[in-house]
């Protein structure tokens, strides 16, 4: 059974999804081929960086959903 996540409301906002369009790129070619357990945090971690350098504060989906376990 798939729980219902809870995303983070900055992800409905135009400033974060701007950000998303400049820093997709670098996430893409940062971990382009990688794949396995676990990688969805360094992702999630990488990407909470990039977006806090263009001002955005953003909670990863393992940060608002502390009830799930994210592989």
């Amino acid at each position: 059974m798939v729980p219902n996540l809870i995303h983070d409301p900055i992800e409905d906002t135009e400033e974060y999804k701007k950000a998303m369009k400049r820093i997709q790129p670098v996430l893409d070619r940062e971990f382009q081929g990688q794949f396995g357990l676990g990688l969805c945090h360094v992702i999630w971690h990488r990407q909470k960086e990039l977006l806090r350098m263009c001002g955005i504060e953003w909670k990863t989906p393992a940060e608002m959903n502390r009830n799930v376990t994210f592989d």
